[in-house]
């Protein structure tokens, strides 16, 4: 098992204990919904994804050692 490093932004910091981020275990070919899930944070509000500091999707897979940002939909007035 390899690890990623998982920075959450904004409200979804709670998913992580207020922690801005977390080392996490993952399968080779996982993908950045698949690691949003055993992470307890959920798809729905994520909606921005980094993956590396490049915009990444849901289905992006994940081979180790990457640097994976979520934040959440971000409203202002």
């Amino acid at each position: 098992m390899t690890t990623v490093r998982l920075n959450a932004y904004a409200t979804l910091r709670s998913y992580l204990h207020g922690a801005a981020s977390k080392e996490v275990g993952i399968e080779p070919g996982e993908t950045v919904g698949e690691l949003l899930d055993r992470c307890g944070i959920p798809r729905e509000q994520t909606r921005i994804i980094f993956v590396n500091n490049r915009a990444a999707s849901l289905a992006d897979q994940l081979q180790g050692g990457e640097h994976v940002g979520v934040f959440p939909a971000i409203g202002g007035g």
